[in-house]
């Protein structure tokens, strides 16, 4: 059973491929892989890893191995999270009311809003990877992933804001906090393996950055949705790669 949610929750997270059965997880099990999150995420971070490496190592083209790496988690993940961030700020800057807000969150078109947050996302990505020093870049690219799905056990501890169920129901219903606290710690161990003394700060802004998104979408529409744990989890990574080229600036 262990093996069969974690196989799924990979298949709910990334377009990787994975062994299939023909049982069907209910949704309280299926909700439980949660914990698995952040083991998921160093699994996208070695993927990514694996591109830039191969563009930095063999070229010497950093600006072009940022690009790939980036290119690389928005393939590995179908763009899941993307497409929460674009229609997140189509909703929340639309000047609009809660129920309108929920409405354009569901609309398949990007707005102004969404399409700018998605190209400084893209953007600001592959600035900070570029700042960085070699060694820096490469766990910044490995473990930037980890540091988002880390971010989500938080966010999800949170009301679904949508009458309706949809996607995010699928946590936001479910609040295992034993499977959310060991995600986070799963997180804190991998990144505070791999960075050492350099990965406090880092983990203290994703977790209190991750804290401070849950209670503005709070405010803005009475809880979360699928879209504003996408929109969370990419925030999160930004707010990591920022932490880590100021620490490489100061340091």
């Amino acid at each position: 059973m262990r093996l069969q949610l974690f196989w799924s929750t990979i298949s709910f997270l990334t377009i990787l491929p994975v062994p299939r059965t023909d049982k069907i997880l209910p949704s309280e099990e299926f909700s439980k892989g949660i914990v698995f999150y952040t083991v998921i995420g160093l699994l996208v971070g070695l993927i990514d890893y694996i591109c830039y490496g191969i563009i930095t190592f063999y070229m010497d083209m950093p600006l072009i191995g940022a690009v790939f790496a980036v290119l690389s988690e928005t393939i590995v993940t179908g763009g899941f999270h993307l497409d929460g961030l674009a229609d997140t700020f189509d909703a929340f800057y639309s000047a609009r009311k809660k129920e309108k807000m929920l409405e354009i969150m569901k609309d398949s078109r990007i707005g102004t809003n969404g399409a700018l947050a998605l190209l400084f996302d893209i953007v600001l990505k592959i600035v900070f990877l570029i700042e960085l020093s070699k060694s820096d870049a490469y766990l910044a690219v490995l473990l930037a992933p980890v540091a988002g799905k880390m971010a989500t056990p938080i966010l999800i501890k949170s009301n679904y804001a949508r009458e309706q169920k949809g996607l995010g129901s699928l946590y936001l219903s479910q609040k295992y906090t034993k499977y959310m606290i060991v995600a986070v710690l799963i997180g804190i161990a991998l990144i505070g393996g791999f960075l050492q003394i350099k990965s406090i700060l880092p983990i203290l802004s994703v977790l209190l950055f991750a804290f401070l998104f849950r209670e503005y979408c709070q405010h803005k529409i009475g809880g979360m949705t699928g879209d504003t744990l996408g929109a969370g989890y990419e925030l999160s990574e930004i707010i990591f790669l920022l932490v880590m080229t100021l620490q490489g600036v100061m340091i």
